[in-house]
């Protein structure tokens, strides 16, 4: 069994992200942890969100729990303010905190998986730069003293994105999701107040919220169009793992050069599912 922990800057990144990847590894017997940086306050409309944003921040504390259960994972948040996290000590020794009390005691998780700290939302990038600065940390002894440290660092692992500056997208591993698709749907159709009212609500949909159906065929249509631009992001170049048999879904990964550099075995004996 490893140690896998995912980390979004909202409590919809991941599933809508690895969430495939996760229900494999989950399928297989691995522990996973749904981890998101931000309490979600700032992602709707309504104005009695803005006036009650602890409704909103409940309300999305219980969709995220629903989505992790469908594959029987974890869900933690750290509770930084939604659209308000920035790089600082505090925040810093949150993520190396949490990071090192998932797992075995001392040893953490065997994989992080996070977004690249290119992105369009500052969130996002933050996100990404805190997993980044925690993980030689997470070695340090006398670093949040309070946790005991690991003895090595995790993999560290990137979701596919699509975008270019400053540099594009590698996919070293292309994994095949095929066979969990609908369920990664699933998870992601949990949020309802992200799927069938706020981001619709951005995109100018109306009326809202959209039915339980069109919610289901608008976010359908968006994974598997994505799945299919993961997939094209491993052709014309030569991923160290990709799947044995024929598929049309993937996620795909980079490996970040900020954690354990793991070898194309381990990567092989990881991300090669039946």
């Amino acid at each position: 069994m490893r140690y896998v922990l995912a980390i979004g800057a909202h409590p919809d990144d991941v599933e809508s992200s690895v969430g495939g990847t996760l229900a494999l590894m989950r399928q297989r017997g691995d522990r996973v942890c749904f981890l998101s940086i931000t309490d979600g306050a700032k992602g709707h409309f309504r104005e009695e969100y803005a006036e009650n944003p602890r409704l909103l921040v409940e309300r999305r504390m219980a969709e995220s729990e629903r989505a992790a259960a469908l594959i029987g994972a974890e869900f933690r948040c750290l509770g930084a303010p939604d659209g308000g996290v920035y790089i600082s000590h505090e925040t810093t020794s949150a993520v190396i905190r949490a990071i090192r009390s998932f797992g075995e005691r001392g040893k953490g998780p065997d994989i992080i998986f996070v977004n690249r700290p290119y992105d369009y939302h500052r969130d996002h990038r933050v996100t990404a730069q805190l997993v980044l600065d925690a993980a030689y940390l997470l070695t340090v002894p006398l670093v949040c003293a309070d946790t005991p440290p690991l003895a090595r660092m995790p993999v560290i692992l990137y979701w596919y994105d699509d975008f270019t500056e400053p540099v594009p997208f590698r996919a070293d591993v292309v994994v095949g999701i095929d066979s969990v698709i609908e369920t990664k749907v699933d998870m992601v159709c949990q949020h309802e107040s992200q799927f069938a009212e706020w981001i619709p609500y951005t995109m100018g949909r109306s009326p809202l919220p959209l039915t339980q159906a069109q919610m289901r065929e608008w976010v359908t249509d968006w994974i598997l169009g994505d799945a299919r631009r993961a997939k094209a992001a491993g052709e014309g170049r030569t991923p160290r793992v990709t799947p044995a048999a024929p598929f049309e879904f993937a996620e795909a990964f980079q490996i970040s050069e900020y954690g354990t550099q793991p070898t194309t075995e381990w990567l092989q004996e990881v991300f090669r599912f039946p």
